[in-house]
């Protein structure tokens, strides 16, 4: 049966549900509270409405632990055939930055898991955050994946205009063929900040101009978890009057599955599509997903460690059951919200890059026991692919890495005990909107109306003040950086980054050496003399100098260590300021 002789217009709703991994457990119970129970409870009252759903691994294992009933809610939405379930890599990752084989692990456990609770498998896939590259097809058709979601900015930047964007279109890479579906970007920003007649009116026109099916896809949250959206989609019944508007129309208008337009329709095209995202990330990343990467560094890091480790895992496939745990432990460090950041918090949200950083070592920790690896050990390996070589030094219970051609910087102290990186902090740097905060740009609040406004639309500043806040440097914020003035510089020039290095020594390569578990490193300019050596020995780190800075004038080193405490004493400034000495001890955490 061809859908497209009946004068009839199929609706695909995408909706997918998300919370990062080990998020706190009040944005889960609020997040299920104000948006997950209420929109299961809505649909299930309208049986003749068919959605698809993608619940993400890290939000399922709080649903499995917490809200059994829940899952019994949806199971039977699924097993009567109102609910198509979608895939995704198990704990939300950015598939483009993960090894094939990672890709394929997570996408495979999350079809495995989605079988084993709900008793369907699912075919489709929802892309995380719709961030699509030319290659991905090989992966998905090698882990079962027929079809996936991505936005009509896709189509846009490859050429393609608007009234050519519905159905849904073929690619393939190597032969590997996935049938790609371009969501509409009206009906992301309609549903559900517009009154339903709106979409339903939009909806008509499609159907007049003779397009056979139409996709919606976005976030679950935006149904009542967003900001003012509870009162607008349940309080005064937006999604019940949604629904309605679509049951009403129902002669001309009707909700499907994926699985039946592929089944029933022929494809729009074929289509071969650039790197790209939706139009709000390509705005965030510069165009590419990937310049992430290049503007934070502290992303480039976390990623490559997690590749470093993956390479490692991958190499003991099947040479020991505590493989498998070691790799769970790597995808919770591969979920995509730390990564990035764009209109939430992301990579700047503290307990994000703390669980990362705490499953990264995790794994690593139990690979190197399946190893049986012997301490202490050191790699020379240019692991960031910046170019320049690092050194990662590796100890019973300490890991370091060392940056000799930055200024023999240090990126990453562990604390394997406490699965903790101490150095896991961010450098100040300008984000777009800060403008508004500068220049103090009359921002917006809301709609105007009584219907709520989309969260991309919603800038408020909540605090006075601010831009007294906004310092930027001009060198990444590690540990162990050397800087020679020719002042001594005050406490507020350090922290706001006003003074002038007479040499900055983070900038030179130094020469190293490592003897069992001392390394030396060594930077030698015109008239300076400068070494400094770093010692592990169990739980103790030791920093020595040794500078001879020559008799000219006046000099002063000044030793800057960015680190990141856990403890309450230490975040007070005035008792830091007091600190004569610095002991990296068990007993300190």
């Amino acid at each position: 049966m061809d859908l497209s002789t009946r004068n009839q217009l199929s609706l695909l709703l995408a909706f997918h549900a998300h919370q990062p991994v080990e998020n706190f457990g009040h944005i889960f119970q609020s997040a299920f509270e104000n948006a997950y129970q209420p929109f299961i409870d809505i649909l299930a009252e309208f049986p003749e409405i068919k959605i698809s759903l993608h619940i993400s691994g890290s939000l399922l294992d709080w649903l499995l632990s917490n809200k059994p009933q829940f899952i019994q809610d949806v199971r039977k939405l699924v097993s009567r055939g109102q609910i198509e379930l979608l895939s995704a890599g198990y704990y939300e990752p950015i598939l483009i930055l993960l090894p094939e084989w990672d890709r394929i692990g997570q996408i495979n456990l999350h079809r495995a898991k989605m079988k084993a609770i709900f008793g369907q498998e699912p075919q489709g896939l929802w892309l995380t955050e719709r961030v699509w590259e030319p290659g991905l097809p090989v992966s998905l058709r090698r882990a079962g994946i027929k079809f996936t979601i991505v936005d009509d900015e896709h189509f846009k930047i490859a050429g393609y205009k608007p009234e050519e964007l519905w159905g849904y279109y073929l690619t393939e890479e190597q032969g590997m063929e996935v049938a790609i579906f371009p969501g509409s970007k009206f009906l992301r920003y309609s549903l559900p900040f517009k009154l339903p007649q709106e979409t339903i009116e939009y909806l008509k026109a499609k159907n007049q101009q003779g397009k056979n099916c139409i996709t919606f896809g976005d976030d679950l949250e935006k149904f009542g978890f967003w900001p003012q959206t509870y009162d607008w989609v349940y309080e005064k019944k937006w999604l019940y009057n949604f629904f309605c508007a679509l049951r009403d129309n129902k002669e001309w208008l009707k909700t499907v599955h994926f699985k039946d337009i592929l089944r029933d329709t022929e494809p729009t095209g074929r289509v071969y599509l650039p790197c790209a995202s939706y139009s709000e990330m390509m705005e965030w990343s510069d165009n590419m997903f990937r310049n992430f990467l290049v503007k934070y560094p502290e992303s480039n890091h976390l990623q490559k460690r997690v590749f470093m480790v993956s390479s490692v895992i991958n190499q003991l496939y099947d040479k020991n059951k505590k493989i498998e745990e070691a790799r769970l432990h790597l995808y919770k460090a591969q979920n995509n919200d730390v990564y990035w950041h764009g209109i939430f918090g992301g990579l700047y949200l503290v307990n994000l890059r703390q669980n990362a950083y705490r499953h990264l070592i995790m794994a690593e920790r139990i690979a190197d026991e399946i190893k049986q690896q012997r301490f202490p050990y050191y790699q020379v390996r240019d692991f960031d692919l910046d170019g320049r070589e690092e050194l990662v030094f590796k100890h019973e219970l300490i890991n370091v890495i060392i940056h000799p051609h930055q200024g023999g910087t240090v990126s990453e102290i562990d604390y394997k005990p406490r699965e903790m990186n101490i150095v896991n902090v961010l450098t100040r740097r300008p984000e777009k909107y800060h403008r508004k905060i500068l220049y103090k740009e009359k921002v917006a609040c809301g709609s105007g109306g009584e219907n709520p406004a989309s969260i991309h639309n919603i800038e408020a500043v909540k605090e006075e003040g601010l831009e007294e806040l906004l310092v930027y440097d001009s060198y990444r914020k590690v540990a162990w950086i050397d800087h020679i003035y020719s002042r001594c510089p005050q406490v507020q020039e350090i922290m706001r980054n006003q003074m002038t290095e007479e040499v900055p020594l983070w900038k030179m390569d130094y020469e190293y050496s490592v003897s069992k578990n001392i390394i030396q490193l060594k930077c030698l300019t015109s008239d300076i003399e400068f070494e400094k050596f770093l010692a592990v020995e169990k739980n103790v780190i030791d920093f020595e100098y040794r500078v001879n800075i020559g008799d000219s004038h006046s000099r002063w080193l000044g030793s800057e260590f960015n680190l990141l405490f856990y403890s309450q004493e230490l975040l007070n400034w005035n008792e830091f300021q007091k600190l004569e000495e610095l002991k990296f001890e068990d007993s300190w955490f």
